[in-house]
């Protein structure tokens, strides 16, 4: 399994497109789940669709089901090295915890609430200092 990214930017934020693909068997193995499969990223800088800033927030990346042909999500942030982290702990979680869950569970092991895989941030953006506070 894997994510295509696409890091895009307009002059206020910085979007990422993403669709999450599922290789080989790993479509008839999501399907035969049970019941949902879906992650939960921590983020901090993020902007909603309603435009209001917050400094950290959760992202929910829907694995199985999702809606429509193709698995796409989008995410945007005011900070670059917020967006960074989206990207890198969205690809390894995909890659790695996302692809243990379909190995390591048997068909209609899942529960009907599903299974909800919780990624956090990691690296924190340090807080601001002025120039006045450190003189």
């Amino acid at each position: 399994m894997r994510v295509e990214l696409t890091p895009t930017h307009d002059v206020h934020n910085f979007y990422l497109r993403y669709e999450v693909i599922p290789e080989g068997r790993e479509r008839a193995m999501l399907e035969a789940l049970g019941g949902p499969l879906r992650l939960e990223v921590e983020v901090s800088c993020f902007v909603d669709l309603s435009g209001n800033r917050a400094e950290t927030a959760v992202v929910k990346v829907p694995i199985w089901p999702h809606p429509g042909e193709r698995n796409l999500g989008q995410a945007r942030f005011y900070d670059t090295d917020a967006r960074r982290r989206f990207m890198v702990n969205l690809q390894s979680a995909v890659g790695s915890q996302v692809v243990d869950v379909l190995w390591t569970t048997v068909p209609g092991g899942v529960p009907k609430d599903g299974v909800t895989l919780r990624i956090p941030e990691g690296v924190k953006r340090p807080p601001s200092t002025s120039s006045a506070a450190t003189t």
